[in-house]
Parts: C-alpha cells; structure tokens; sequence
C-alpha cells in the first residue's frame, strides 16, 4: 500500500488555493472548520499549478458551507473558477484514504488533501479525458503510480468493481481500468484475472473460509 507522500511541498499560491482563502474569509470566525478537497484541486495544491479544472470540490460535516460558498462570491452560478460543494459519498476512493492525506491550515479552517493515488483513484469511476489528464500529470511529476503501486491499490479498493445499484448513474470502473492501462502501462489488463481474482483470493484466506462446499453437499 502507497504510504509515502509524492510532493514536496504545498502551492497555496494556487487558484484552488486562493479559492479556499475567499472562501475562509466568509467563514464565522468563533468555529473550527474541518473541510476535504477532492478532484483536480488537491493535484494542484500539491503537484502542478497548471493543471487547471472549472472547481474545487470539497466536503465537510458543516452543513451551512453551501451558504457560505455563496456569500463569498464562489457559487456555479456566480463564477467562473467555482467551489461545488459536495457529500463524502461523491469521494469513491480507496477505503484507505484517510490514513494517508495531508492538511494545511488557514485561520481557523483546517483543509485535508487526500493523497494523490487516492484522488486518482476517484477519477478512475468516469475516466473523462480531464481525468487522463490527471494521470498523466501525476506521472509526470512523481513517476508514480507504478503499475504495481495501482494493481496494488485497487486489489485493496476491489469493492469499486461491484456493479453500481440501479438508482445510480453507472460508472464502469472495469472497462475504465482496461482504457487506463494502456495508456499509462502501455500493455492491456484483464481486471478480473490480476485484480479482482486476487484481492478476493487474499480476502478469502483472511476469513479463512472453509474449503469443503457445504451447500454442493446439500444439493447432492
């Protein structure tokens, strides 16, 4: 599992980060904020200021912050550069995320940034040619992720491949990993056969599962 951080340092310098600031501003004063930046944003703060994106996507446990984006000037509808408020539940990432991020703090707002791999792995769900982008990016920059270092990650996120419930606007993170690799790795991958097979191989020996199957028994 990536543990290691792959920057050096923070951009608050940043149009992601000048943002957070405006943001910040409008914020009581007399309350500790605690907000997660998502998306394109953090790969900014954290790799490369030119890797631009329409918003900042973030979401906290304060439920007024969509009230505040609004008084500070940064809604969709009245920017151009916006900050879309969002719920964790948009954040489809590795169950591991909060074990490895960063945080910087502006008065009284402290941000969380989830690690790069993380982020990335929240793209893999629609795979846009943004989100291409953001891959090849982060290559770029760090050399990372390796192809070990992703087989790996998304070996412990297997629960992502399970088919989405039927209220939902699908994503086909199996089809989407086929269109990575490719162009990250330059060979194909069988996602069932080196990732899902595997992860619930290991999963299987956890539970330590008994290998007599007790049902076939019934049935004969």
């Amino acid at each position: 599992m990536v543990t290691e951080s792959w920057n050096e340092r923070l951009n608050l310098g940043t149009p992601a980060a000048q943002a957070l600031r405006q943001l910040v501003a409008q914020l009581p004063a007399n309350q500790s904020f605690s907000i997660t930046v998502f998306g394109s944003a953090p790969l900014q703060i954290m790799l490369d200021p030119t890797l631009l994106s329409a918003d900042v996507d973030l979401f906290s446990e304060f439920n007024d912050l969509e009230a505040y984006v609004e008084k500070a000037g940064l809604s969709q509808t009245t920017a151009d550069f916006y900050i879309q408020v969002c719920s964790g539940l948009n954040f489809r990432t590795s169950p591991h995320w909060g074990t490895r991020t960063q945080q910087f703090q502006i008065d009284n707002c402290t941000f969380v940034l989830p690690h790069p791999i993380d982020i990335l792995i929240a793209k893999l769900n629609r795979l846009e040619e943004k989100d291409l982008e953001a891959f090849r990016v982060v290559r770029e920059k760090t050399g990372h992720p390796t192809e070990q270092e992703m087989i790996t990650e998304l070996q412990l996120a297997v629960d992502l491949f399970r088919p989405s419930f039927d209220e939902e606007n699908t994503s086909d993170l199996l089809n989407n990993t086929r269109r990575l690799w490719p162009i990250l790795y330059g060979r194909e991958i069988d996602p069932r056969a080196e990732i899902i097979a595997p992860a619930l191989e290991i999963r299987r020996k956890g539970y330590d599962l008994p290998k007599r199957d007790y049902k076939r028994d019934l049935l004969d």
